[in-house]
């Protein structure tokens, strides 16, 4: 009975996590293209709902307790946009509890 109590939390629970909100510093359906390529990729279950940002090579530290993080570009200085599942991640990041990674190769140093 245990067994299955905690087999329905962990489902539960799974299923109603959502991925963080990764807004650009720009103005309409631009300040979601980040969003989006996470959404994507986290329903697909190759990221989960806080990946790292990387933006060309750094890692954008932000306070993975908040909802919504700014990430500070526009879409028009992201020249690439790719992401690295969980595994991956984890090697080259050298992180034990890895989302995953969001990989932003922009026109400009932010």
């Amino acid at each position: 009975m245990k067994q299955i109590l905690l087999l329905s939390l962990s489902a539960i629970t799974i299923g109603c996590s959502k991925p963080k909100t990764f807004l650009l510093n720009d103005t309409g359906k631009n300040k979601n293209y980040v969003s989006e390529f996470v959404n994507n990729a986290f329903e697909q279950n190759e990221i989960g709902a806080s990946p790292i940002i990387v933006i060309n090579g750094k890692p954008l530290i932000y306070d993975k307790s908040k909802d919504t993080i700014i990430v500070p570009l526009k879409k028009t200085d992201i020249s690439s946009l790719e992401f690295l599942n969980k595994n991956s991640s984890r090697i080259i990041y050298n992180e034990k509890e890895n989302d995953g990674a969001i990989i932003i190769t922009s026109k400009i140093q932010p």
